[in-house]
């Protein structure tokens, strides 16, 4: 739990970056000790606790420098007036980008680390800690005039004339102009050339253990050196303290934004052009974003810092915009304070979401889901898997088992379509089709007892013409004249009376047997007084006379046809063909564990990431719970 101060939030220190070396507070007492220039500052309580006002500039700049030189070894002046970092938040940022440049060793095995600091003020307090640190070579920009001074100074100062390049620029430039400045390009090649020929002289001097795995590293590389070349981009990263406030009013106003933020701890430091920019940080980050899209080829990662919560979605969606490959957002926690890191690559390989913040691991808690052992027909790890393996399949979701053992299954799955949303919906629909197919078969079975009752019927009809001929000839000509009429009638109702007529005739006529036999076709051109075209679905029968066949069979026959064909039609309309999509974003990543402990075996899903959010892995979760008490797969 975070400790809450009086008058204010709770303190963040636990999330800082675990290598911060700040998550334990330094020593005032040893300090005032050592540096006068704070002692000069500090106070001495009755138990004799050294005390600091941090409402004093001059003793937080005092802090800061003696921090720097005694944790460091840098020696750095500040002028009066500007800006005075705090150490713990610019360290979170730099770890932060060790962190994601640890991902690009994995891809490319590049020895060098060159980045590049927009606006470095007038400490030049982020390439000094990256070159003392972390031996990061960098170039940085600077506007202001007094800032570009002090900053160069520094650098003379601590030596690091060949680490640190600084270029004086305009107000409001940004990337253009210095990313592709010739200048600073073959400046940086010489120094790229430089640092890998000291790598490759290291790597063959016989080292310790230590450096084994590093040369081993560099061997691999080897074999992938095409792919480097292909992927070879000037710059690592790019980062930026961004001025927070559109104007000096905001600066008053921020603290009262928010209810129970109480007042600052430490005064605010800076001139105005350091804090205070046109359109405030939205404005400035979105021209940084516009700038990244025309300069991707150039630059691996880049990053900025955001110091207001409600500007970062009005941020993330100037970032969409120009279609990053990846993107991730993370939190920097130091004391009671919060920034917050934005960082977006146009390498499709270099998944920067992958990086968490100790405060979002916090966060990820597991969400968990005991199996009961009356539901479970052998409660065993193993058997707990094959179900919730058969449910995963049904999903149709990509998993991949890193572990199998008899009391534990850990296995990574991704999906790409929301396939466990909306399953009563699913469900009812696949009821409706099958009552439609239970109907369409017992309409169908109807028929053909229908037919057969005809049948049966006919048979005693002509059993008992044969007993009686003058009544088998009567049949024989209502036959006669039925298979005229409804063939008419089924083409054209409307001359149904005039039909019905020609009917009447024929069977006044009835006793000429001497007549010849007319065929069907020859029945419909004289019903239509021409010959009519085929429908598209028209078949022929073997048998072409209507006289020696049954009618009641024609006309089954045929309204079978046409029925099989509106079905075909009807299930065509229903289900169109639709080409698959390649290429589909993954929308949720997790981890499962499915485990035994303490005679229990527990479900444990564990978010990753995807647009999805803990929302879709809490319906996923509650999918299996209903799929575990009323299964229907």
């Amino acid at each position: 739990m975070a400790t809450k101060g009086k008058g204010g939030p709770p303190k963040l220190n636990q999330f800082m970056h675990p290598r911060n070396p700040y998550r334990t507070p330094p020593s005032f007492k040893k300090l005032a000790t050592q540096y006068p220039e704070f002692r000069t500052h500090c106070t001495y309580d009755l138990s004799g606790k050294v005390r600091l006002d941090f409402k004093n500039c001059d003793a937080l700049r005092a802090l800061t420098t003696c921090l720097l030189d005694q944790d460091f070894g840098l020696k750095v002046d500040i002028p009066d007036g500007r800006l005075v970092p705090t150490l713990p938040l610019r360290l979170n940022y730099l770890l932060w980008i060790e962190d994601l440049m640890a991902l690009t060793a994995r891809i490319d095995h590049k020895c060098t680390r060159i980045g590049v600091d927009i606006g470095t003020g007038s400490a030049c307090i982020y390439p000094l800690l990256a070159a003392k640190q972390f031996g990061w070579s960098m170039l940085c920009t600077e506007a202001d005039e007094v800032n570009y001074a002090s900053a160069v100074n520094n650098v003379k100062k601590n030596d690091m004339q060949d680490e640190i390049f600084i270029r004086k620029v305009q107000e409001n430039t940004i990337f253009k102009h210095i990313l592709d400045d010739k200048t600073n390009l073959s400046e940086i090649a010489a120094l790229q050339a430089k640092e890998a020929s000291v790598e490759e002289e290291s790597l063959e001097k016989p080292q310790g253990s230590q450096d084994s795995p590093r040369k081993a590293e560099m061997e691999l590389g080897k074999n992938e050196k095409k792919d480097m070349e292909s992927s070879n981009y000037t710059f690592d990263f790019t980062m930026c303290n961004p001025p927070f406030f559109s104007s000096e009013d905001d600066t008053y106003t921020m603290n009262k934004s928010k209810k129970d933020r109480g007042e600052p701890v430490s005064v605010p430091t800076g001139a105005v052009q350091e804090i205070v920019t046109s359109g405030g940080e939205v404005s400035f980050i979105t021209q940084m974003i516009e700038e990244s899209s025309q300069l991707k080829d150039k630059v691996r990662i880049f990053t900025t810092l955001i110091g207001t919560k409600a500007d970062i979605k009005k941020i993330k969606q100037v970032l969409a915009t120009v279609s990053p490959a990846h993107s991730s957002l993370t939190e920097f926690c130091q004391g009671r304070t919060m920034r917050w890191g934005l960082a977006w690559t146009f390498d499709p390989k270099l998944h920067l979401n992958q990086v968490m913040s100790k405060k979002q691991m916090a966060n990820s808690k597991p969400m968990v889901m005991l199996l009961p052992r009356s539901l479970l027909t052998a409660y065993t790890v193993p058997a707990a898997w094959r179900m919730v393996a058969k449910w995963l399949h049904y999903l149709k979701v990509k998993v991949r088992v890193f572990k199998n053992t008899k009391y534990f299954v850990g296995a990574h799955v991704k999906a790409y379509k929301p396939t466990w949303l909306h399953q009563r919906r699913k469900k009812r629909e696949i009821d409706r089709r099958n009552k439609e197919k239970m109907h369409r078969t017992k309409e169908s079975d109807d028929m053909e007892i229908v037919g057969e009752g005809e049948t049966l019927c006919k048979s005693k009809l002509v059993e008992s013409d044969e007993e009686h001929p003058d009544i088998m000839e009567y049949n024989m000509n209502q036959n006669e004249a039925h298979s005229i009429e409804e063939p008419v009638e089924k083409q054209q109702p409307q001359k149904r009376s005039k039909d019905e007529c020609e009917g009447e005739d024929q069977e006044e006529s009835s006793h000429e047997r001497k007549k010849p036999k007319i065929s069907s076709e020859e029945l419909n051109q004289s019903a239509n007084g021409s010959e009519e075209k085929p429908t598209p679905y028209q078949i022929s029968s073997p048998n072409d006379s209507g006289i020696g066949n049954s009618p009641d069979k024609e006309i089954c026959s045929s309204s079978d046809f046409l029925r099989q064909i509106s079905e075909k039609l009807h299930k065509e309309k229903e289900e169109p063909h639709v080409p698959q999509a390649g290429g589909l974003e993954c929308i949720l990543r997790f981890n499962i564990h499915l485990k035994q402990a303490g005679g229990l075996i527990s479900l444990e899903l564990t978010y990753l990431g995807g647009s999805a959010g803990k929302n879709g892995l809490g319906q996923l979760l509650l999918f299996m719970r209903n799929q575990l008490t009323n299964p229907t797969i």
